[in-house]
């Protein structure tokens, strides 16, 4: 045995004369065709297409799905002993022997000739759509299945042999699709034709899956035929018809689909048959209403003129492109039970519709009747332009509907209600943003028309959605209903808001599970059963609207300009941000107070707290951030020559602030808010020099470094919740000369002119937060200056010495804090100076330690202000 393993490249052809070739990857026998006179064991999966030929043997073994493409013509025979070998070609299997004790699938239009075929227990051989088999013997063992496809192509015969035994399960699919009208005739029809006489029978029948005596609205069987014994037949009739048919069962009209994720689709049409209804039935059937019952869906795709109502009790009921119940002007019902789930692609209900479970709706579906909805209408496509139309009035008895936009300008697309009568009563609209950036609305983006009198309350679910830097509240006007994205405003001619471009991706948010409408006749995952209401998942690319067109505005006049209203989480990350950055702040005298000293080192702790108040966007969003600081360090190395120190140190602190933001008010009186905190850790190393080593006069410089690492998180008003990381590093300079005025009692005064550079690098995680939108941006530096002017006593009381002080300082920056969401950038409107005050007194216990407090307060433009209170304590030794 030799095992190839590697992707070959080869074209030369292989030659397999004796023992065992075992490929263990597709690709491992090159491009050439294989001659294979002894056995060649396929243990891979993919597409093998190489075009073997020979005397010997295929084997497909592993548990991996592979497909044999090419023309083949070996005649040694093939074994499945593991996995699935799918034939997509009818000259894949050569002509020899078939065992199969795994997976068999039959793929390709046409027929399959071979020698023997042999199911063995617990194996599957498929034949799919539009495929045939022609073998000399076929065997169906005991616990084997035979699964068949059927088409309404299938007029031969699907499998034709010289001799048949049966056994085992024979599932049928695709019956639904095998007439084109079930009205009147049973449908017969000849699966198996043999040459011999057929003298055994498969233990089950099955259909999709299903038991045949469980599906209540086919009465299905197979059997040999009873006239003919080389043929097996399939007879089967609707049992909607079935008195038409003199079936063995009487009519009725319900549909009972069992398993969740089977289907059975309809392509005929149901008619009223209440005259042809035997009268002495047992059913108490009208002849003219349908009842979906069982987790599984049925698909109707034909025009149904049935006059009574339809009630989807469980499952699914789906309307295939351009299907419709009921005939124009019927006023027959659709009742949707609580857990069911009923709707349409390009479909149309003349009648009226009831709403306890879900209605879904792709492209467009037409209801032409009232419709009373007490839970939720969805729109079943991930893509915006789908359109539900009531023909009649609506009503919302605390009910939901869920639409998918682009948000973005007016001509934005959208999902859309539209009702040609009145509305009433009370609906939560659910928008699912499909990447659209935000832009700024004129009139806003239609998402409910209403052609009568409209008293129906819509309200927005959370009361707005958030995309990039926009916030979008939805507005009633003359009757229809729009998403806006402005504010009470006229906007500023200054400022610095970067507006977004249309184009680039923004990652959608995964919203949960996912409701999967059917294609018109293939499978469909039906909603779920109980719970809440899963809108559908929003991804996918959707093409930017085009932003060269005019916007008319409705009078025909100009367009009176108008402000965005943006999100209110605008002002918590910014806060977050400003916040880490101010709390790394500190100058020299806020780590070792007013102390006259004569140390070899010392321990400090200082605990500080405050407000600050600041402003956003140009004055849109409001910013308050209550923070705390709890900082200690201490000398790791001294140095003095006697006259000049050098002192070294490390230093960490915990800081945690917490942000409140409100956002500008919208248009229609809107106003939201959002909240967040952060909290981490600095540690940092401290260096100075004071050219006195006793007493501090004269000149001094200070530096330190710091890093911090923090966890940030933001709450956007429950519209969404993000966590992220963030770090900031820091270094600063600073230096004074303190000059001692001498009072009497010893008393003195001292002036210290002041002069600090600090700078910043501030880093943080990008976020894509649960509406879609990125955010990102935060990675800036910044340099900040203070010039300043202190003035300390110091006061001798019989019980120690107190030293009062006062500091006033200019502070100038140069970047604001600012973000990226999406594409607009925005930023915090610190004012670029600012002036400060700080005031408090020290306290020596004793020789070795002192405490003092301290009260700061800044100011600047753009309502900027920051007041806060500190208490240290020192011990030297």
């Amino acid at each position: 045995t030799l095992t190839l393993s590697g992707a070959n490249s080869y074209t030369g052809g292989t030659l397999i004369s004796s023992g065992t070739l075992v490929a263990n990857d597709v690709n491992a026998l090159g491009s050439g065709d294989v001659t294979n006179n002894a056995t060649l064991e396929l243990n891979t999966g993919g597409d093998f297409d190489n075009a073997i030929s020979g005397s010997g043997q295929v084997v497909k073994s592993g548990g991996d799905t592979l497909t044999l493409s090419g023309n083949n013509s070996y005649t040694g025979g093939t074994l499945i002993s593991d996995g699935t070998l799918v034939a997509s070609n009818v000259e894949a299997l050569g002509s020899g022997n078939i065992d199969n004790y795994a997976s068999l699938q039959l793929n390709a239009s046409g027929q399959f000739v071979t020698a023997n075929l042999t199911t063995h227990d617990n194996a599957t051989t498929a034949i799919g759509a539009g495929s045939a088999l022609r073998a000399n013997t076929l065997t169906q063992e005991a616990n084997s299945t035979l699964a068949v496809h059927l088409t309404d192509s299938n007029s031969d015969a699907i499998v034709t042999a010289d001799h048949a035994n049966l056994g085992g399960t024979l599932d049928i699919t695709g019956i639904g699709n095998v007439a084109k009208s079930w009205t009147r005739d049973a449908y017969a029809y000849t699966l198996i034709d043999s040459d011999s006489a057929i003298d055994s029978d498969f233990a089950q029948f099955t259909v999709a899956g299903m038991d045949a005596k469980q599906v209540d609205f086919l009465t299905v069987d197979g059997r040999v035929n009873a006239d003919d014994d080389t043929r097996y037949d399939v007879t089967a009739s609707l049992s909607w018809y079935a008195d038409s048919d003199n079936a063995a069962t009487d009519a009725h009209g319900t549909f009972t689909l069992s398993e969740q994720g089977h289907s059975f689709t309809l392509n005929t049409a149901l008619t009223d048959v209440d005259a042809t209804l035997d009268p002495d039935s047992a059913t108490d059937w009208d002849g003219k209403s349908l009842i979906k019952r069982g987790a599984g869906t049925l698909i109707l795709g034909a025009q149904n003129t049935y006059s009574g109502d339809t009630d989807v009790q469980e499952g699914a009921l789906w309307l295939a492109e351009t299907a419709t119940i009921g005939s124009a002007g019927s006023a027959q019902a659709v009742n949707i039970a609580a857990n069911a789930a009923f709707g349409g692609h390009n479909a149309t209900v003349n009648g009226h519709v009831n709403n306890l479970g879900n209605l879904y709706f792709v492209d467009t579906f037409t209801v032409n009747g009232d419709v009373v909805n007490s839970s939720a209408m969805i729109s079943g496509s991930d893509q915006p332009n789908n359109t539900l139309t009531i023909a009649g009035n609506y009503t919302g008895n605390d009910g939901h509907l869920y639409l998918n936009t682009q948000l973005g300008d007016d001509s934005s697309p959208t999902d859309k209600l539209i009702v040609t009568g009145d509305t009433a009563g009370s609906t939560t609209l659910h928008i699912t943003n499909v990447n659209g950036l935000g832009a700024q609305t004129v009139n806003g983006i239609e998402v409910i028309e209403v052609g009568g009198q409209s008293d129906g309350d819509f309200t927005l679910y959370k009361g707005h959605v958030d995309i990039n830097a926009w916030t979008y509240t939805l507005k009633q006007d003359g009757g229809d209903w729009y998403l806006r994205s402005e504010s009470d405003d006229v906007p500023d001619d200054g400022g610095e808001v970067t507006p977004p471009d249309d184009g680039g991706e923004v990652t959608p948010p995964d919203d949960g599970g996912e409701v999967t409408p059917p294609d018109d006749g293939g499978e469909v995952t039906p909603p779920d059963d109980g719970g809440e209401v899963t809108p559908p998942d929003d991804g996918g690319d959707v093409t930017p609207p085009d932003d060269d067109g005019d916007i008319t505005p409705p009078d025909g006049g100009d367009v009176t300009p108008v402000a965005p209203q943006y999100r209110a989480d605008i002002g918590v990350y910014l806060g977050n941000q400003w916040m880490a950055r101010n709390l790394q702040m500190q100058t020299l005298y806020d780590r070792e107070g007013s102390q006259y000293r004569s140390a070899d080192g010392s321990i400090w702790m200082r605990f500080k707290a405050g407000k600050a108040e600041s402003q956003a966007v140009n004055g849109n969003v409001d910013i308050d951030s209550d923070y705390s600081q709890f900082q200690l360090g201490g000398d790791i190395l001294t140095w003095s020559d006697g006259a000049q120190s050098v002192t070294v140190g490390l230093m960490g602190s915990y800081i945690n602030a917490n942000t409140d933001s409100t956002g500008n008010r919208g248009a229609d009186g809107s106003q939201f808010s959002a909240n967040g905190s952060v909290d981490g850790y600095n540690l940092g190393l401290y260096a100075t020099w004071f050219a006195d080593a006793q007493s501090h006069r004269g000149a001094y410089i200070d530096s330190w470094y710091q890093y911090g690492v923090y966890n940030n998180s933001v709450d956007n008003d429950g519209l969404s919740a993000s966590r992220y990381d963030s770090a900031a590093h820091a270094v600063s300079l600073e230096t004074g000369y303190r000059y001692d005025i001498a009072l009497s009692n010893r008393n003195t005064v001292s002036l210290t002119p002041q002069a600090q550079v600090t700078w910043q690098r501030y880093s943080a995680d990008t976020v894509i937060d649960d509406g879609g939108t990125r955010i990102s941006g935060q990675n800036d530096d910044s340099w900040t200056t203070r010039l300043g002017m202190r003035v300390d006593g110091k006061l001798y009381k019989e019980s120690g010495r107190i030293q009062p002080f006062m500091e006033v300082n200019w502070l100038h920056a140069s970047d604001n804090a600012s973000a990226t969401f999406g594409d607009t950038k925005v930023s915090q409107d610190l004012p670029n100076d600012r002036v400060e005050v700080k005031v408090g007194i020290q306290a020596n216990v004793s020789e070795r330690l002192s405490v003092y407090a301290q009260a700061a307060g800044q100011k600047g433009k753009n309502d900027y202000g920051d007041a806060s209170f500190s208490l240290n304590m020192r011990y030297n030794w």
